[in-house]
């Protein structure tokens, strides 16, 4: 297997095993335990991308170029947003189906502690009822999980690149 299909499905997996755990403690409806999970899904990601780039460069003698390093973190972080993609799908369909109703909720009371009136809140529900369907939430974690995996993907190579000074001009 492919080092970054087994660290992307590895990433995938402990994301959500942690996203269990939260729902377990429930810690998607306490805002504070909100930024620990984040923190938690950081450090996944920084591992497997590590972990991917460092068997690269074992590999290849020690040396990894900055592209290498770079397209080895993003196709770890693709493999982790398929996977997490079918699992956020599974997640809202089957296994918290009721955090719909609960986001839905939290908006609503967000917009009538900022002072909005019932008929901006009203149109306001209409419209997050619209997104706040498990298809459009796994599109949406798919779209952003890309998006912030080739930005980490892209410090990452250039931390732990390690030109091959027998290779450069």
């Amino acid at each position: 297997m492919k080092s970054f299909i087994k660290y992307g499905i590895l990433g995938a997996l402990l994301g959500f095993a942690w996203t269990l755990v939260g729902y377990i403690l429930g810690n998607e409806t306490q805002e504070k335990l909100k930024w620990l999970s984040m923190l938690i899904m950081i450090v996944i990601v920084v591992f497997c991308f590590r972990a991917v780039i460092n068997e690269e460069k074992k590999a290849n003698e020690g040396f990894i170029s900055f592209g290498r390093a770079f397209g080895m973190a993003f196709k770890t972080g693709l493999v982790m947003a398929v996977c997490s993609a079918v699992f956020t799908y599974l997640y809202f369909n089957f296994i918290n189906p009721e955090y719909m109703d609960f986001a839905i909720q939290k908006a609503q009371e967000q917009m009538q502690t900022q002072g909005l009136s019932d008929e901006q809140i009203d149109m306001s529900m209409k419209m997050q009822a619209k997104f706040m369907t498990p298809a459009v939430m796994t599109i949406f974690a798919f779209v952003s999980s890309v998006i912030i995996y080739v930005i980490v993907a892209l410090i990452m190579g250039a931390i732990l690149k390690k030109e091959n000074p027998n290779e450069m001009n």
